[in-house]
């Protein structure tokens, strides 16, 4: 099984105007798409139905296509034809926290979209804000031989405690045994903000599901209330806020670092 079930640690530092970090241990579900019903047959614990303990249900990505039927896998390929002309077409691996009690909510989630071959072509995120329910699609195309390294425009408000006039800067490590993600803001040739994600990927049967129920049984509303909480200390520190800025496009294209960023758009999408 090309699944697994990931646990390690998120980590936020921002280091103006005002300096603030925290580190969160966190649990995420790598799903290949080609499985789901596997998966869904491991244990009781997980199910589709929406307020089991973990819930996969595709109704929760890409909404303003698998609502209307889209199965997951052709939603996310007719994102990346739209933005590159073309789509990969072999498996897709979904990086994200599964529905939990009812709730979800992630602040981004990684598709690995491959070729038929197996090599890693593109790389979706899909990314949500609170409190005003958008979603925002980055399509980062992978290039034979490059590394996993990217740079795109900020096109979507997410923290009122950051301007969007800013640049992201990617850098992405996917193998056997470990994911990592590093992400940095960047303003006038100045890092604003960085977070890293580190994962252990584990192997996906019925005990593991078990064990990573008992580690975060409410994973959903962790994360939910560690995004308040971190706000309100950014207001104790009288950190500077940006007014909402609704986003007016609905998917950005990146290149590799190295090079300049382009640009290709859509509409938004609300749920």
């Amino acid at each position: 099984m090309n699944s697994s079930l990931c646990r390690g640690w998120i980590d936020h530092r921002r280091y103006s105007p005002r300096a603030h970090g925290f580190r969160y241990p966190i649990g995420m579900l790598y799903l290949d798409l080609a499985e789901q019903s596997q998966v869904l047959g491991l244990s009781r614990l997980l199910r589709g139905w929406p307020l089991a303990p973990l819930c996969w249900r595709e109704r929760d990505y890409l909404p303003a296509r698998t609502r209307l039927g889209v199965p997951l896998v052709d939603a996310v390929r007719e994102l990346l034809a739209q933005a590159l002309g073309t789509a990969p077409q072999g498996a897709i691996q979904l990086l994200t926290q599964p529905r939990s009690w009812g709730l979800s909510f992630n602040p981004v989630s990684f598709y690995f979209c491959h070729e038929t071959d197996g090599r890693l072509a593109a790389i979706l995120c899909e990314v949500r804000n609170t409190p005003w329910r958008e979603r925002y699609h980055y399509v980062l195309p992978v290039s034979p031989g490059e590394p996993h390294a990217f740079r795109v425009a900020k096109a979507f408000h997410v923290s009122p405690f950051l301007p969007r006039d800013m640049d992201y800067r990617m850098r992405f490590l996917i193998a056997d045994s470990h994911i990592r993600v590093h992400m940095e803001n960047w303003r006038d040739g100045s890092k604003v903000f960085e977070a890293d994600l580190a994962l252990k990927r584990q192997p996906l049967d019925a005990a593991a599901v078990r064990r990573h129920f008992l580690a975060f049984p409410w994973m959903s509303l962790r994360t939910l209330s560690a995004i308040y909480w971190q706000a309100l200390r950014l207001l104790f520190k009288r950190t500077p806020l940006h007014d909402h800025q609704a986003s007016q496009n609905g998917l950005s294209v990146g290149e590799t670092a190295h090079k300049d960023p382009d640009h290709a758009r859509t509409h938004p999408e609300r749920y």
